[in-house]
């Protein structure tokens, strides 16, 4: 709880900012977060992008399925949303065990400053973990779902930059045979 009474001062003052709205950028440019905190923010916004990015993927399928009927009625399950929540709710689980594990055991950071310079925590693993298994969804289910399959995309730049590389190869052998000695 001392964590949050850190940010009461902003908090009050983002609050009485109705009055004054220049106050709001000051007051929330000088909070201060920790590294869980805004691994915890970016994991909401890949939570978003990916729901997101799942309504897309459904309209997408239903679009090239030819139905002559209303999407939001028929296209966007119920079913659908409750699998979302379900899966927020279990990133949430996980997170709070892990943190009530650290606790519970005395579990120390693990600290290295060779490559990173936060203290890495279970905590903060246990929401890298959830951020990459959204990221996933989100580049490797959703999308490719959607019509935007990237994978395919830098497959197919990986080959043309592999042609453009053997032909230039070719070019520059073709002209060292060629070159009187």
């Amino acid at each position: 709880m001392k964590e949050l009474s850190v940010y009461k001062h902003h908090v009050i003052a983002i609050l009485t900012a109705v009055k004054k709205p220049t106050i709001i950028i000051p007051a929330v440019g000088l909070m201060s977060f920790s590294s869980c905190q805004l691994a915890m923010f970016l994991l909401l916004v890949l939570m978003a992008i990916d729901f997101a990015t799942g309504v897309l993927a459904s309209w997408n399928i239903w679009h090239n399925s030819k139905i002559e009927s209303n999407f939001w009625k028929y296209g966007f399950s119920s079913s659908r949303v409750r699998l979302s929540l379900v899966k927020s709710v279990t990133y949430f689980l996980f997170i709070i065990c892990s943190y009530g594990i650290e606790i519970i055991f005395r579990v120390k950071s693990f600290g290295v400053s060779s490559y990173s310079d936060h203290e890495i925590t279970l905590t903060l693993i246990a929401i890298a973990l959830s951020c990459a298994i959204e990221v996933y969804s989100i580049f490797f289910e959703n999308l490719p779902k959607a019509g935007f399959d990237i994978w395919d995309k830098l497959k197919m730049i990986a080959i043309k930059i592999k042609d453009g590389v053997t032909t230039v190869k070719d070019i520059t052998n073709v002209n060292n045979d060629n070159s009187p000695t």
